[in-house]
């Protein structure tokens, strides 16, 4: 049965179970600082050891030497030595090492032949003395040696009388009984291992396999590995570097005796609380369950859309009963605000008409469920309110929003009954579907549709005459899909923009021309990827006047598909220049041109190349860090750059391009005006251009001979232009009498097809030098 205790009751309960669980993480805190502080222990016990080992090998040292120094100091022992009486001297040596218990006492002579020896074996050993005679490197120095099988700890002093005749060796053997009173001080296990063998060790019943003795492990504990042993090694080097291991052991297996006791007892005592946590906790989920169970249903329905709910909370607590109504009356605020939200989310906000995205998907339903025999055709209209601009400037946005609202009336009004639907695309475009009945044809609903539209609009006590552009299409006579009719709709309204006109029905070739210059404009991307010959430069000359010589070319593109159509400049860079493509097509002109020059200078030909800009490279921003990394990866002089551009683009964003313009002219750069006589600047703007040359349109020269006025306005444009300090450039010559005529105004260069047509770099060089 459901608890009717309160939320707040239940929440206790849960922080009980919470405060076991809290002590069964302590218990396993201290559990881990108990193994920590195991490992700590036996570390430190290994450094004791290790401590102890050390002194003890030193204690030892300190007696070697003191009996060594007694033994070569005793005067009877330096007689004997000096006479080679070898009864006195191992007499002596007997004695002495009897005195100290030494394992070892020898004398070798000053080339470490063995005189004596109380070890009458090592006297015949060969390698013993070679071994003596290394240790005597290090003399008052005790060093651990193998000899015969058996490790000692040896000290070397001379016998001196007064020079040294001989040297005394006293070592202690490193046996069982020295170990076993090492493992006895340091109480833990100790083994001396020389070249990876076992020597000696205070544990039993291990040989050759010591290294796997030690590594051997215990997996008895919850499937881990533990290993047996702790070790250390400690390295003893002699004087021929032979290293000498001592190895601590500590044997852990008591220690993880009482390990895993504690273990035990910990995980029996964490299990008891996780018993206990886990039936209290059954007893809170029960107690929950229930009553969240309908709140899961409830939250499922709101996530579907159905906020309608008359049901209750049949169990819980007086709080979740709460929830549970405030769940029904969020559900219903959520409903009225999701309708809101549609609502907005498919109507524009001004005009309350559908916005582009509702329209375009109503649109695909109504022509998915138009019947053309029964339903008649269907018309899609854009209007656009044209120069809209000029009534928000003149008389304010709250005037402009106003007209706004009347032009959408006014559109849904003239065709009330067959209106389908009615949408704002942007600010002053506005779409409209129109159903037409089967005794009416298209020309009948724009005559009707028009003057309404077009007539004058009362805005707040004003009268307003609004200029239109509309484009039409016809569904299904023009387009059977949405995606062709819309984009229809919009070629017959960009043409009307274009042609100035108030409507513009769309006309039939007109998408596949749109079609082919989108293709036309991926084919200039991909060819522009690919640089594989189809785009290429050609140059052509102009001709200095004053002294006949060839001193610049202006260089051009020009692009022959792989069949060997032609594609006029005129239509792909107008296509970059709409789509913006023009930027990367501008860069791979600097980057061809600039190159080509880097070729021309190596073969010691230098002619100022002029290369077309647009404004939007101009006002690009990398667009002068990309013309000065070209010029300075293809180490041309700048001055033999000129950039040439058009009127029209300077007054594009002017202030921005004259400032760049600026910036690349102090450089070294020539800029030129192209195109100039038919253009927007004025004389006041020529004035200010930072510009060393004026190219004269070819409007003006191609019947220069033959037109008096061109004569005029380029005989002034010439004088205005030598005033100002500007060169100039006539292009579009075209025979001898327009060249001579312009030598006499004093133009300063000419091109055109009279002197050449553009070539390609290599028929440039012939022409030349066939001109030169």
């Amino acid at each position: 049965m459901a608890s009717k205790l309160t939320l707040r009751k239940q929440i206790t309960l849960l922080g009980v179970s919470l405060v076991i669980l809290t002590v069964a993480s302590l218990l396993a805190v201290s559990l881990w600082k108990t193994i920590s502080a195991h490992n700590l222990q036996i570390n430190q016990r290994i450094t004791s050891a290790e401590n102890v080992l050390i002194e003890y090998l030193k204690a030892k040292e300190e007696l070697l030497l003191t009996a060594s120094k007694v033994l070569t100091a005793d005067f009877g022992f330096k007689q004997a030595v000096a006479s080679r009486d070898q009864a006195t001297i191992a007499s002596v040596l007997q004695n002495h090492g009897s005195r100290i218990n030494a394992s070892l006492m020898v004398l070798t002579d000053l080339n470490g032949k063995i005189i004596s020896s109380s070890d009458n074996q090592l006297t015949f050993d060969s390698t013993l003395s070679q071994s003596l005679m290394a240790i005597k490197q290090n003399l008052n120095k005790t060093q651990l040696m193998l000899l015969g099988g058996n490790l000692y700890q040896l000290i070397v002093l001379p016998v001196e009388a007064p020079r040294t005749i001989a040297y005394s060796v006293i070592g202690f053997q490193i046996d069982q009984a020295f170990v076993n009173e090492l493992k006895r001080l340091m109480t833990v296990e100790v083994s001396f291992i020389y070249n990876d063998a076992l020597i000696i060790s205070t544990l039993h019943n291990i040989d050759a396999s010591h290294k796997e003795h030690f590594k051997k492990t215990d997996n008895s504990w919850f499937f881990f590995e533990r290993k047996l042993y702790e070790n250390k090694l400690i390295t003893f080097t002699d004087s021929q570097d032979h290293e000498y291991i001592a190895q601590l052991s500590v044997d852990l297996s008591p220690s993880y005796i009482e390990l895993d006791k504690l273990v035990s007892i910990t995980l029996f005592i964490s299990l008891l609380i996780i018993g206990i946590t886990a039936i209290v906790c059954s007893f809170i989920a029960r107690s929950l369950s229930k009553p969240l169970q309908q709140l899961t249903r409830l939250s499922h329905s709101f996530a579907q859309g159905k906020y309608g709910h008359n049901g209750f909370v049949s169990d819980g607590s007086v709080e979740m009963i709460r929830v549970y109504n405030s769940f029904i009356e969020m559900g219903n605020k959520i409903q009225t605000r999701e309708i809101k939200i549609n609502y907005q989310a498919k109507h524009d906000a001004l005009t309350n008409v559908y916005n582009r995205a509702a329209f375009l998907e109503l649109l695909a339903k109504n022509i998915a469920g138009h019947d053309h025999d029964t339903d008649g055709s269907l018309l899609l209209i854009a209007i656009n309110v044209r120069n809209f601009k000029r009534i928000n400037d003149s008389l304010g946005s709250e005037t402009g929003d106003v007209a706004l609202k009347a032009v959408v009336q006014r559109i849904q009004a003239i065709y009330q009954a067959q209106t389908l639907m009615v949408g704002r695309f942007s600010g002053t475009e506005f779409w409209v579907l129109i159903n037409l009945n089967d005794n009416e044809n298209y020309d009948d609903i724009i005559e009707h549709f028009l003057p309404p539209l077009k007539a004058p609009l009362k805005v707040n006590k004003l009268w307003l005459n609004l200029n239109y552009c509309l484009g039409t299409c016809l569904f299904p006579e023009q387009s059977n899909n949405i995606k062709a009719l819309v984009r229809r709709t919009t070629i017959a309204l960009q043409a009307a923009k274009t042609e100035n006109s108030t409507l513009r029905a769309y006309q039939n070739g007109q998408d596949e021309a749109y079609l082919d210059r989108l293709n036309l404009l991926e084919e200039l991307r991909e060819t522009l990827t690919r640089d594989d010959g189809e785009l290429f430069m050609v140059y052509q000359p102009k001709l200095n006047l004053d002294n006949g010589k060839i001193e610049k070319v202006e260089s051009l593109i020009r692009w022959i598909k792989p069949s060997g159509k032609f594609v006029s400049p005129e239509l792909f860079i107008d296509l970059a220049e709409q789509s913006g493509l023009i930027i990367t097509l501008t860069h791979w002109v600097i980057d061809t041109v600039l190159k080509q020059q880097q070729e021309w200078q190596a073969e010691n030909i230098k002619l100022k190349v002029a290369i077309n800009i647009s404004a939007q490279d101009i006002i690009h921003a990398d667009f002068i860090d990309f013309i000065f990394e070209k010029i300075s990866q293809y180490h041309v002089d700048p001055k033999l750059v000129t950039l040439e551009i058009t009127e029209r683009d300077i007054m594009t964003n002017e202030d921005l391009v004259i400032s760049r313009l600026t910036q690349l002219k102090q450089t070294g750069i020539q800029i030129s005006v192209d195109d100039y006589g038919i253009g927007q600047s004025s004389l006041g703007k020529l004035k200010q251009l930072p510009i060393d040359e004026l190219k004269i349109d070819k409007a003006f020269i191609l019947e220069l001979d033959q037109s008096e006025k061109d004569q005029y306005i380029v005989q002034s444009t010439i004088e205005l232009s030598h005033q100002l300090g500007f060169s100039v450039v006539a292009e579009g010559v075209e025979n001898k009498a327009s060249l001579d005529i312009l030598k006499a105004m004093k133009c300063n260069h000419v091109q055109g097809y009279f002197i050449s047509r553009p070539i390609k770099s290599a028929e440039l060089l012939t022409w030349l030098r066939a001109y030169e």
